[in-house]
């Protein structure tokens, strides 16, 4: 391996927001399928982020929220199964927010006119929605005339505290957590109106002040739990509204409570950062025991979920550390845990190394250095450039261009286009506004910038409902910068029709997650959530404006890549890379010959691969990175033929016998492709006569295009290395040169978490 610089840049100051909200579509997977299944995240900065608990968490989609705004409870509804479920969300405001995932815009905001919202409570038949004020009100609202139709139904009787927290039980009963050391239950139906049938009080704080429920939990019909703010977990007779037991269990509030479907295991979790968890030992007299706790967290807990299916169960929490953790609902005490990386899945990071800048984005603010020759970036950087956009909403995407010259940045709702010029000291960049009324008023999730002949560029934008606009740029003649080319229309890009079919009810597995541009700017590609890869070829497009299918897989890209070789490279989430020839679309001869056999090392890491790169100086040369490790293949040689790994794809997510018939059904839209549909042709259920079919079959692919077998392959075609974490972004930076940001954990600003002056005995 030649030697090679990598700039390790530990000063951007990424930090992910606090973990306010989580909500599963479905708690519960009846038949035992889970395709359909989403985690709903909300931050504190508004955005909602959607994340697929299969191939071992994918995040799918970010919902984007804006400046003052926070998520502060999220619920899904789904009143009918054939249809998709309904997602709301509530953020220290009186209004309520319906999202439409296949446009990740609002479709519904409902003032309830009743104070600002604390609380916010789905009915079991997915018909109704119940808020809790802080007023004492409960306000109830029908959802049953479907997508963004939300009606005033009543309010239940007022009282004088906030209304932390509620839970239904059955469809015509309301339970609720007060500010008073109150738990009240409220009557839905039309003939008590909105009437309390029963108040419980818990034990009031040492400080005199009103202890604050701020969970409630129902079991069933029966029985119900609450969590307090002196630390409390009580359970509750709701047939005689009296207190079964009660367990002093945290030293602090608990802030959250889950419980599995069969009630008999429930979690509670709070601000001494422990997740506690309780388990039905007698269930003819209610007694409940604490089995277990475990500390898996450096901060508060805000917030936690389950989900449960035939063979996978899990319980997820976050808060104020910022990051997922993933635990085994079944084997809570000595089960593995897994706690995701703060990596986003879609860095919003930027190399440009013809200029040596680098560029980072988050909220509304966008940040661009300078980076000198020494590999020891920390010490030899600038920062040129920071601006921050005087619109509310955050920023979906930015990019700059190749040379350096335009930056482009969207919001959900604007588009807007800069100039950036060195000022006269050389020490900064200055940046002028391109007026541009069209792209004013078009919102984008994703944008770029693309590089033609005779100076020439296109700016790409995908809408929110993944429609893709090409607008053309030129030089102005007196300026010498570049502006929208008024004169031409701009160009409507179609997708190629999906041939196959779609079992799954979610209206979004279409919309477009990632675009990639080819360095000549000839080629554009697409992927989808639904796993299409489209291909469009920009210097035809007076023939077609459709793209062309290169695939259909079974599992989602995650990174794509245009090779100078007229290649492009797909990584999916089970971290399978296949590489396509751009004029036939078919598979290149070392894709056809090392897809299928990927060293073991790479194919069991847990964490996707969130890019692909290339070195300048040596084309053949792939380089991969996740969030936390960085490796490359070697495309000039085969890899070493080893017995290929079982993919375990229930590492605390769905697992494979979960899985539906929907990824039998998917195959790729090229005949001699078939060799790369997904985790159908590699995962944890081949038995060793498949792999030893798989092997020949590779073996004889090698001896018929005569190139180099196994005994000529070399060690060099692989590696990869975990020293450098959590890697938020890395590329290229020039010809040997690497640009890697890392964020050590130590470094992200965390408030004083909670300490026990406890003595620790053993």
């Amino acid at each position: 391996m030649s030697s090679l610089d990598i700039h390790r840049c530990q000063f951007v100051d990424f930090t992910p927001h606090s973990i306010t909200a989580l909500a599963f579509s479905k708690p519960l997977s009846k038949d035992g399928s889970g395709s359909d299944v989403r985690l709903a995240v909300g931050r504190s900065n508004g955005d909602i982020e959607i994340w697929n608990p299969r191939w071992v968490w994918v995040h799918e989609l970010t919902l984007r929220g804006g400046r003052g705004r926070s998520v502060e409870g999220l619920v899904w509804a789904q009143g009918d199964d054939s249809e998709p479920a309904r997602l709301f969300s509530i953020g220290g405001s009186t209004s309520i927010t319906e999202w439409d995932l296949e446009t990740s815009l609002p479709i519904a905001n409902y003032q309830c006119d009743a104070g600002v919202i604390w609380s916010l409570a789905a009915s079991p038949d997915g018909t109704r929605l119940a808020a809790g004020c802080d007023d004492g009100s409960v306000v109830i609202l029908d959802i049953s005339g479907g997508p963004s139709i939300i009606e005033f139904s009543r309010i239940l009787q007022r009282q004088d505290a906030r209304v932390l927290s509620l839970a239904w039980r059955g469809n015509d009963q309301i339970v609720g957590g007060l500010a008073d050391a109150r738990i009240r239950v409220w009557s839905t139906k039309a003939e008590l109106r909105g009437k309390i049938l029963g108040t419980m009080k818990v034990d009031q704080s040492k400080e005199q002040e009103s202890t604050l429920v701020w969970s409630v939990q129902v079991l069933n019909h029966k029985l119900m739990i609450s969590g307090d703010s002196t630390g409390s977990v009580k359970f509750w007779d709701l047939t005689r509204f009296s207190l079964l037991q009660t367990f002093k269990a945290h030293e602090a509030d608990v802030l959250c409570l889950a419980a599995d479907a069969s009630g008999h295991n429930v979690f509670s979790a709070g601000v001494d950062r422990k997740i506690i968890s309780y388990t039905m030992i007698n269930k003819e007299l209610g007694r409940w025991a604490s089995n277990s706790s475990r500390l898996l967290h450096s901060h508060d807990i805000r917030a936690m979920a389950i989900h449960e299916s035939n063979h996978s169960s899990f319980l997820v929490s976050g808060g104020v550390e910022r990051s997922l953790v993933i635990n085994d609902v079944r084997n809570f005490a000595e089960g593995s845990y897994r706690k995701l990386p703060i990596t986003l899945q879609q860095p919003p990071f930027a190399a440009i190394p013809s200029r040596r800048l680098l560029m980072s984005y988050a909220d509304q603010t966008i940040k661009i250095w300078k980076i000198g020759a020494s590999s020891n970036a920390g010490e030899n950087k600038k920062l040129v450039c920071r601006m921050t956009l005087s619109a509310d909403e955050n920023i979906t995407s930015a990019q700059l261009s190749s040379d350096g010259s335009l930056l482009a940045v969207s919001t959900i709702a604007e588009t807007k286009l800069f100039n950036l010029t060195p000022s006269e000291s050389g020490k900064a960049l200055k940046v002028t506004k391109i007026p541009s009324h069209d792209l004013e008023e078009q919102g984008a999730r994703l944008l770029k910038i693309i590089n033609q002949a005779n100076d020439k560029k296109l700016l790409l934008l995908v809408s929110p409902d993944s429609e893709l606009t090409l607008y053309s740029l030129v030089r102005d003649e007196s300026t010498q910068q570049y502006v929208v080319d008024v004169e031409q229309d701009p160009i409507e890009l179609e997708l190629a029709a999906n041939k196959f079919k779609n079992s799954s009810k979610l209206n979004h597995l279409d919309s477009i997650h990632l675009v990639q541009v080819s360095d000549n700017g000839r080629y554009l590609g697409v992927a989808r959530l639904s796993g299409a890869v489209d291909l469009f070829d920009l210097e035809n497009l007076d023939a077609s404006t459709t793209s062309k299918l290169i695939g259909k897989f079974s599992i989602v890209a995650t990174a794509l890549k245009f090779t100078s070789r007229n290649t492009i490279v797909i990584v999916t989430a089970e971290i399978k890379v296949v590489e396509y020839d751009l004029e036939s679309l078919t598979l290149t001869s070392w894709s056809r010959q090392n897809s299928e056999i990927l060293p073991r090392q790479l194919v069991e890491l847990q964490d996707k691969c969130c890019g692909v790169f290339f070195d300048p100086e040596n084309s053949q040369r792939m380089w991969l990175w996740g969030g936390t490790w960085l490796g490359f293949l070697d495309t000039s040689v085969n890899i070493p033929i080893q017995r290929i790994p079982k993919r375990r794809r229930n590492r605390l997510g769905i697992s494979t016998e979960d899985e539906t018939a929907q990824e039998e059904e998917n195959t790729t839209a090229n005949g001699n492709a078939s060799t790369v549909n997904g985790s159908a042709d590699v995962d944890e259920s081949i038995e060793d006569e498949e792999e030893t079919e798989i092997i020949a079959r590779v073996e004889e692919t090698r001896k018929k295009e005569k190139q180099r077998s196994d005994e000529s392959s070399s060690n060099s075609a692989f590696w990869l290395t975990r020293k450098y974490r959590p890697i938020l972004f890395a590329d290229t930076f020039g010809p040997g040169e690497i640009v890697l940001i890392e964020r050590p954990l130590a470094k992200i600003p965390l408030p004083p978490a909670f300490w026990s002056n406890h003595r620790i005995t053993l």
